[in-house]
C-alpha cells in the first residue's frame, strides 16, 4: 500500500513538472500581445495613444524587445521607468505577466505598428516560487 501511494505521488509530481515545462516551451514572442487605443487627448498637435503590452502565457515574460517605427517622434516622452531605447528597439525594463501588462502613452498622427522582436519566459527555480 505504501508503495502504491509513493508511486501515485511520483506520477502526480511528474505530470505537474511536464505541464509546467510544456507551458514554458510554448511561451515566446508569439505570446506577447499589444492593445493600442486613443486616449482622446491631443499632444503637440498629435492624438495621444495608450499601448498595453501583455502576454497570454502563464509564465511571466522577460527581455521583451519591440519594434515600433516612428515612436521617437512622439510629443509624449516615453516613461523611462518602463521602456528604454536600445539599438533602435524599445526594451521593456520589467517582465510582463498575464493580467499585468506594461502600459505607456505616446502621440502620433496614426497608431504605431508594434512588432515583438524578442521575449523569453522567466524560468522558475525548482523548489522556489520566485523568478531568478
Amino acid at each position: 500500500m505504501a508503495n502504491a501511494a509513493a508511486l501515485l505521488f511520483l506520477v502526480a509530481a511528474l505530470v505537474c513538472h511536464m505541464r509546467t515545462g510544456d507551458a514554458q516551451r510554448f511561451c515566446g514572442k508569439s505570446s506577447v500581445t499589444f492593445s493600442v487605443r486613443k486616449t482622446g487627448n491631443v499632444v503637440g498637435g498629435q492624438p495621444e495613444y495608450v499601448v498595453s503590452i501583455g502576454t497570454s502565457c502563464s509564465c511571466p515574460m522577460k527581455n521583451v524587445h519591440v519594434w515600433c517605427d516612428g515612436l521617437e517622434d512622439s510629443a509624449v516622452p516615453l516613461d523611462a521607468s518602463k521602456v528604454e531605447v536600445q539599438d533602435g528597439m524599445r526594451v521593456l525594463k520589467q517582465p510582463i505577466a498575464k493580467g499585468s501588462p506594461v502600459v505607456f502613452n505616446y502621440s502620433s498622427k496614426v497608431p504605431m505598428n508594434f512588432r515583438v522582436f524578442n521575449a523569453a519566459p522567466v524560468a522558475k527555480r525548482h523548489g522556489s516560487s520566485q523568478a531568478p
